[in-house]
């Protein structure tokens, strides 16, 4: 298998199976068509060999979508307006009188160069926000289009050399090996960033030992897909959840009350339901086998899993919601191109709240505009720490990643404002709850033996305490190798 593979891209393919690619591991997800997995997040993991019968099968609709070419392109300069096919509403972005310019230029100058693993839609949007960079500034960004199969390996050879990009867009959570790599520069003395403007649990993800090794402004996690001609409201707690899915759960059948992919990604929201995290990176604690782990779990295995399809594959899980069995569905924004095209009548809503105040807490993968050690030395870092600050902070720039690529961003003005998607807006209420997955590299060993114990618990193979004592125990022995 080659060594750069894209995490999420893995988790979503549906199991451990899938997860074990990871043995160590990430909205995009390169756009809506490319992107929303985060997609560019295609991520690098440790060599490992692909179980069998283990074939990604999806586009990760905000991210890098793998390319064939195996060369760097040159940076491209464009203006065409990428099409919004998603097969859903589009908000309207707001007028903008001034042709493309502000009343105040901005101060930046110098070229700044930028790689990114997007391709078709996403790539466009990219393009298409630089000029409007370069219209309102003294700047110019010179995009490089790195197929994402090989993303990691450029960096790798090119970064070292002084040959890099001075910025690069990728999933927050390979910060901590490209921390311990030397890749990345503390540009924290210089940014003016507050939660006030971008999410809170997106800034955290921009840092990395203290230091800030990029900006966010986009991020994917999952939420609760509903059928609109089954569901007359979506629901806002479990109890009523599971009204609806009693009225159609009937798998003699072929009907369900619920399709849900079971994987780590996929069910992290209800194993860090009461407060625990299966791992916290950051202070380097292992929670998997912890009472409130198990606690969240169990509401999963006892009260939502028997509503399911027996198969916990994401094939199955997918196509009782696809073809009208199931009133709901959880998974993230990568979803909603394939199911808008088909004609589906479906919302977003957030995941339900549990019994005794159980709040679930997704994973999360945040999109960063990373800044590469070049910054240290290159003359136009200041019109690259400014060009981060505005890509993530324009509305009319996220807007339009909003509205014709299903970017979710991670801008607190955005959200709640009437602006964005339907769909994107209810994804973007999710992420105020979500983890961003560990940075810390530590957590490749944690996802193959995590989905393992929950995959094998759904199958009746074990008790989830003693599964989980068994991923934990199997966790431990391979750090201590680590």
């Amino acid at each position: 298998m080659d060594e750069n593979v894209d995490r999420r891209t893995l988790l979503r393919v549906g199991g451990p199976a899938a997860v074990a690619l990871l043995a160590g591991c990430a909205s995009e997800s390169d756009e809506s068509d490319d992107e929303t997995d985060d997609e560019d997040d295609t991520q690098s993991s440790p060599e490992v060999t692909v179980p069998e019968g283990v074939e990604p099968t999806e586009t990760k609709p905000d991210g890098p979508e793998e390319i064939t070419t195996t060369e760097i392109r040159e940076p491209t300069v464009v203006t065409v307006a990428p099409p919004d096919d998603s097969g859903e509403e589009t908000a309207t972005p707001p007028e903008d009188d001034s042709g493309g310019e502000t009343d105040q230029p901005i101060e930046a100058s110098g070229e700044v160069t930028l790689w990114h693993a997007r391709t078709n839609a996403g790539a466009q949007l990219f393009e298409r926000a630089t000029q409007q960079w370069a219209a309102e500034s003294d700047s110019e960004v010179l995009l490089s289009q790195v197929p994402g199969s090989t993303f990691q390996a450029k960096l790798q050879s090119a970064i070292p050399s002084g040959e890099g990009p001075m910025l690069f867009e990728w999933s927050h959570d390979r910060a901590g090996t490209y921390e311990s790599s030397g890749f990345l520069s503390d540009q924290g003395d210089s940014l003016d960033l507050d939660d006030e403007t971008l999410f809170e649990m997106a800034l955290d993800a921009s840092a990395y030992d203290g230091k800030r090794i990029g900006v966010p402004w986009s991020a994917e996690t999952v939420a609760l897909y509903y059928n609109e001609d089954m569901v007359d409201s979506p629901p806002e707690t479990l109890a009523e959840m599971q009204a609806i899915m009693d009225e159609h759960h009937d798998p003699t059948n072929g009907t369900y009350g619920l399709g849900f992919p079971v994987n780590p990604y996929y069910v992290s929201g209800f194993a860090q339901a009461y407060g625990e995290e299966v791992y916290n990176g950051e202070e380097d604690t292992l929670g998997i086998a912890s009472d409130e782990v198990i606690r969240g779990l169990s509401v999963f295995m006892n009260e939502l899993a028997p509503y399911m399809p027996d198969d916990p594959g994401i094939g199955t899980q997918l196509s009782v919601f696809r073809e009208g069995n199931a009133p709901f569905y959880i998974s993230g924004p990568w979803e909603v191109p394939g199911l808008g095209s088909e004609g589906i009548n479906f919302g977003v809503t957030t995941l339900p709240t549990l019994p005794d105040g159980g709040q679930p807490r997704p994973y999360a993968g945040v999109r960063l505009l990373y800044f590469a050690a070049k910054m240290d030395r290159s003359e136009n870092a200041a019109a690259g720490r400014t060009f981060a600050e505005w890509f993530a902070t324009d509305e009319r720039t996220l807007l339009s990643h909003a509205n014709q690529g299903r970017y979710v961003p991670v801008h607190t003005g955005l959200v709640g404002s009437g602006q964005l998607p339907d769909t994107v807006a209810a994804f973007a209420e999710q992420l105020r709850d979500a983890y961003p997955m560990p940075q810390n590299p530590k957590m490749d060993q944690v996802w193959g033996p995590f989905g393992d114990a929950v995959t094998q618990t759904y199958n009746g193979e074990g008790d989830l305490e003693s599964n989980l004592a068994t991923a934990e125990e199997v966790i431990r022995d391979a750090w201590a190798d680590y």
